[in-house]
């Protein structure tokens, strides 16, 4: 792919098109007035919700002191969420960041994927959970992602709905010593 000379060329080198138009929506959700849009959408309940993160303490534990680590639940997390790849989830997530729109692009992210399940929230909350509970909001995702897709998060991972909460790692396969 050629690249012009002009100003937007170089954009177009720097950010995929897929950043740019992440940084769009985030800049359309701040100028619609997401962050003080209170009207409630979704009639489904979380299976997880925001300050629910101990119900996976493993995953919250992680998040909360090892960034990398939680970087990489994040943008994978995104990948399951938008469809595009990790890579373009984490551009984005920067490039957003970058011009101060981090909390609008994770809005928005959040707020499709409430759609796409259903769930109850407004676009005033997604901004928030976004802005001031980055580590738990993030929790609350991904065990909505492991409860409703059966996304897999090595050695993080939910048991089956209904098991009364906790951190609950996937049984081994490997034959028991002592049978």
């Amino acid at each position: 792919m050629a690249y012009s000379d002009s100003k937007d060329g170089c954009i177009d080198f720097l950010l995929p098109a897929k950043s740019q138009q992440a940084i769009k929506d985030a800049w359309a959700y701040l100028k619609d007035k997401g962050p003080i849009d209170a009207t409630e959408d979704g009639s489904a309940e979380w299976d997880h919700s925001t300050f629910s993160c101990m119900d996976n303490w493993k995953l919250c534990l992680a998040v909360c002191c090892c960034p990398a680590w939680g970087s990489c639940i994040a943008y994978r997390n995104a990948e399951y969420m938008t469809g595009d790849s990790c890579e373009v989830a984490f551009v984005s997530g920067m490039a957003a960041g970058a011009v101060c729109l981090g909390p609008c692009h994770m809005a928005v992210v959040r707020g499709n994927f409430r759609r796409k399940y259903g769930l109850k929230g407004s676009k005033c909350m997604d901004f928030w959970c976004g802005c001031c509970c980055g580590p738990l909001t993030l929790c609350s995702e991904t065990n909505e992602l492991m409860s409703k897709q059966g996304v897999k998060v090595p050695w993080l991972n939910l048991e089956a709905a209904g098991a009364g909460g906790g951190a609950k790692v996937a049984p081994s396969t490997k034959a028991d010593p002592a049978e």
